[in-house]
């Protein structure tokens, strides 16, 4: 095990930029401006475009406050199990950590309130959440996944519907769930990957709890969820499915399965293969939500921009 030393802030400029791209993971951060999109135009399919950017930059900036938030609550175990993340290598000080937070935290707050409040009912939904994961859900299985999934997923979508209506619309909470589904089934995937790490330091998260093989059976219960919900979706918001809709539904399906078949072999090499699958998983379905909202073009670019960035980021963060 590898004794904590604390860090003292000798890093340079570029090593502090280092920090916070890797603390802002844009592997993760890419996929949420499908997810803000949809969830604006899935409610007025010909909503005003700058209440669109208003909707993703909220999103964005709540999600950077949470990634702030979270590396700077469980720093602890951080520098035990994972010394090259930003805070315990020094690149990022902890007090920079925080006011970040805060900074990001406030710029969504108040965009919201000019926008509509109603929005901050899901972002205090997610920060509770959040918050309680770093705090105590981290350990408690499950609970700790769905806390991460909803809150992440979920409550995008759903701030950002109240930046073309008033309330989110009934309709659109099968997709909503759908996401906090596939958000839950990417914690536990990660879960995965730090067994060892937890075991360490005595965090049970499902993988410690249940072993690797109920962890997966989870996930594969939360992706068939996932995307029956997502199959009724048409329904639901009386849409028509497009040819991108489906493309896109069932690209994701078969990336998930490709995820599930790649994670049962709990061998470390074709578990980091399995979640690259899943970060592109991830950019399949808010995109197949945009083309039923009939905007199939945006879905498609947006899709594909997002693999761009994907691919040419590194993943620090999930190093080992």
């Amino acid at each position: 095990m590898t004794t904590a030393v604390p860090y003292t802030d000798n890093s340079a400029g570029p090593g502090r930029l280092s920090g916070h791209l890797d603390t802002l993971r844009p592997y993760d951060l890419v996929a949420l401006p499908h997810v803000a999109a949809a969830g604006a135009v899935l409610c007025a399919p010909t909503a005003d475009p700058a209440r669109v950017v208003l909707a993703v930059l909220v999103t964005l900036s709540a999600c950077a406050s949470a990634l702030y938030a979270a590396d700077y609550l469980t720093r602890h175990d951080d520098f035990t199990t994972k010394p090259h993340r930003p805070i315990p290598s020094g690149r990022l000080p902890c007090p920079t950590a925080k006011r970040c937070a805060g900074l990001t935290a406030a710029i969504a707050v108040t965009i919201t309130c000019a926008v509509n409040w109603h929005g901050l009912v899901f972002i205090a939904v997610a920060a509770v959440a959040q918050a309680a994961y770093a705090w105590r859900l981290k350990g408690m299985g499950l609970w700790g996944d769905l806390a991460v999934g909803f809150s992440g997923w979920t409550c995008a979508l759903l701030t950002a519907a109240t930046f073309t209506s008033s309330w989110p619309p009934l309709a659109l909470w099968p997709a909503a769930v759908a996401f906090g589904l596939q958000g839950t089934f990417s914690n536990t995937l990660l879960a995965l990957g730090d067994v060892d790490t937890d075991r360490a330091v005595a965090c049970r998260t499902l993988p410690v709890r249940v072993g690797c093989d109920g962890a997966l059976a989870s996930m594969a219960v939360c992706a068939l969820a996932c995307y029956l919900l997502i199959a009724v979706a048409p329904t639901a918001l009386d849409r028509a499915p497009a040819p991108a809709f489906l493309g896109l539904t069932v690209s994701g399906a078969l990336l998930a399965l490709g995820c599930l078949i790649l994670a049962r072999t709990h061998h470390r090499p074709r578990l980091r293969v399995a979640t690259e699958l899943h970060l592109y998983e991830r950019l399949a379905l808010p995109g197949a939500l945009l083309a039923l909202a009939n905007h199939p073009l945006s879905a498609l670019t947006l899709a594909s921009v997002g693999a761009c960035v994907m691919a040419f980021t590194r993943r620090t963060m999930l190093e080992r």
